[in-house]
């Protein structure tokens, strides 16, 4: 969860904000939501087509590609015939003056079949790198525009697992699948069409074991799709699974739980194992029996060939040509097969990915009223809010909060304090009421906006690897260094942080594992102020923190809350007693409200947390 979003959103670069098509180097993202994505029961055709509208951007370069393919196969289905001149023009006719000029050629031949090669190799993996760094691009923002009640249901390995893994897999489908298989298709068409043109009947013989291939092909085919979409399903688990645990560490090692957690490991881990054996034993039977019907057409060959020979029907560069021709036939059959491979798993990974892409009900809107600088006035009418179905957190809540003005909310735990500060902040969203902002329903505003102004300060700090500075300045430019120090000053954090190696430019590390939680949240202070939002949450703030800190934060806390509207939800009451008003919580419903003196002359569930806290018991 973010600590803070004010600040956060700079005008988005989303793929939704950009003309593609004035700039053909760029993929059209309407496209991606604009065909549906097949179900699993679906149409794997319209999968396919979709994968291709991805490459549009590379246009020119699938065309070279293409030619360059189509070429390379036509110099290798010929490339026979080349021989067989060879054998039965100039060696077996004597003409050996000829052989040297011969051989010049076919080694002229092959070097141009080798730098098409090559060339066809760059181009297929540069198309498919193309394709997958837009691709990725866009699932990335995708993801970011998703609201957290997603990330609630949806497992961090399953999104890891969709942005990269997935996403790899299809780079095999352009560098190795659609432009390879096509030029396969031709090499094969064109060998059919020498063969047959050389001698047909012996054509005919040779091929007799065509049908025997097509039928353990269409097999090949039905059970490696079942068998890739387990494989990628099995994939997501272990990477939901191990990101949960590496995460978790700590509790797995605290409560001794290493061998159940390594047990858990071990069946994941061999359902993967089973569903990877399960497409190999497809490979293993279809790829002998093509080796088996292969030589059995070498069988053929020679034996039909032979008898050809004896009866002066048959030369034995034609021989020797036929011979090469079932090798360079069956070569593209069985990389077809292989190629399968490579389109199959990209077009179950795309329809992973597609399903997400797929997925707005959790999709933040881009759109809504302009907002310029927040006054800061707060109010929620009849609110009701639940996180999952209708088990309501929040239950038909009303309060208002004058602009520039304080409001604490007190409770126990699970009273609805957080859900509170997550609609201000719209990380999530009601189901009914009215949340509004200076008097304009909150889900008519231009989110981007409303949280530039809104800043967020949660108890439990998440900090990116990288500096200080860029851990404030969340990599907005238009935040000075000096605003940032300035900031620094104010929150009374400057000297720890100058006292730190680099200083600004000291290495927090992954989720700021080098800082303690009381310097971490200082940070968070330090970012919120700097900038300078019109409504400020505090969510717990400073729970984490020692009593000399607290102290610092509390003088910060007083400049940083003058002439701004401030929502703090504290655990500690002696942190709130100058807010403007109390709402104490219970269930989600609010059973007291004032400021600190009424609610003590109350003498009720204020005073009494009040007292408890006081005395310590």
């Amino acid at each position: 969860m973010l600590q803070l979003y004010a600040g956060l959103e700079k005008p988005r670069k989303s793929w939704e904000n950009k003309s593609f098509t004035q700039n053909p180097e760029q993929p059209s993202p309407t496209y991606l939501c604009s065909v549906k994505a097949a179900s699993p029961k679906g149409s794997q055709w319209k999968l396919f087509l979709r994968l291709l509208e991805l490459a549009k951007f590379q246009r020119s370069m699938m065309v070279l590609a293409l030619s360059l393919t189509l070429l390379q196969s036509a110099m290798a289905a010929l490339q026979p015939v080349l021989y067989q001149y060879g054998i039965d023009r100039i060696i077996l006719a004597g003409k050996f003056d000829q052989l040297e000029s011969f051989s010049l050629v076919l080694f002229g031949w092959l070097l141009v079949q080798a730098l098409l090669g090559f060339s066809n190799s760059y181009l297929g993996e540069r198309i498919g790198q193309s394709v997958i760094l837009k691709l990725r691009q866009y699932v990335y923002e995708h993801l970011t525009r998703l609201r957290l009640s997603f990330f609630d249901k949806t497992p961090v390995g399953t999104a890891v697992t969709r942005s990269i893994s997935d996403i790899q897999t299809i780079t095999d489908l352009f560098s190795a699948g659609v432009i390879t298989v096509a030029g396969d298709c031709v090499q094969i068409i064109l060998i059919l069409v020498c063969m047959f043109s050389m001698n047909t009947p012996l054509t005919l013989i040779t091929l007799s074991v065509i049908p025997l291939l097509l039928l353990a092909a269409n097999q090949f085919r039905k059970g490696i799709r079942d068998s890739f979409q387990d494989v990628r399903s099995q994939v997501s688990k272990l990477n939901a699974f191990l990101q949960e645990r590496i995460t978790g560490m700590s509790v797995v090692q605290l409560f001794n739980r290493e061998s159940q957690e390594a047990n858990k490991f071990e069946s994941i881990n061999a359902d993967h194992r089973d569903a990877n054996i399960r497409s190999i034993f497809y490979y293993a039977v279809f790829f002998p029996l093509v080796d088996a019907l292969v030589a059995l057409s070498f069988a053929l060959i020679v034996w039909y060939g032979s008898m050809g020979m004896l009866h002066q029907e048959l030369a034995f560069g034609e021989l020797m040509a036929f011979i090469m021709f079932i090798n360079l036939f069956f070569r593209p059959v069985r990389a077809i097969a292989d190629r399968f491979n490579n389109i199959q798993m990209g077009i179950v990974a795309a329809e992973r990915i597609f399903e997400l892409i797929d997925n707005q009900a959790y999709a933040e809107s881009l759109e809504g009223e302009s907002v310029n600088r927040l006054q800061g006035a707060i109010q929620f009418d009849g609110v009701w809010f639940a996180y999952k179905e209708e088990n309501w957190v929040l239950k038909d809540l009303s309060f208002e909060v004058e602009p520039g003005k304080t409001l604490a909310l007190v409770g126990h735990t699970g009273s609805g304090k957080t859900s509170i500060a997550n609609l201000v902040s719209q990380l999530y969203v009601h189901q009914k009421g009215l949340i509004a902002l200076d008097g304009h329903p909150i889900q008519d505003l231009n989110l981007s906006q409303v949280r530039k102004q809104v800043a967020l300060v949660l108890q439990d700090v998440f900090l990116f690897s990288g500096s200080i500075e860029d851990n404030i300045r969340l990599n907005d430019p238009d935040l000075p260094s000096q605003a940032i120090r300035e900031a620094a000053e104010r929150i009374g954090a400057y000297s720890f942080i100058d006292r730190l190696p680099g200083g600004f430019e000291y290495n927090v590390m992954e989720r700021g594992l080098s800082l303690s939680l009381g310097q971490r949240q200082l940070i968070s202070f330090i970012r919120a102020l700097a900038f300078d939002p019109a409504i400020l949450v505090l969510d717990e703030a400073t729970s984490s923190i020692d009593s000399e800190t607290e102290q610092l934060i509390q003088r910060a806390i007083e400049a940083l809350l003058h002439n701004r509207t401030a929502i703090i939800i504290a655990h500690r009451l002696s942190t709130i007693k100058h807010a403007d008003q109390i709402l104490v919580l219970d269930q989600g419903r609010i059973v007291e409200r004032g400021n600190h003196e009424q609610l003590m002359a109350h003498k009720g569930s204020y005073s009494q947390l009040y007292a408890t806290q006081m005395t310590g018991h």
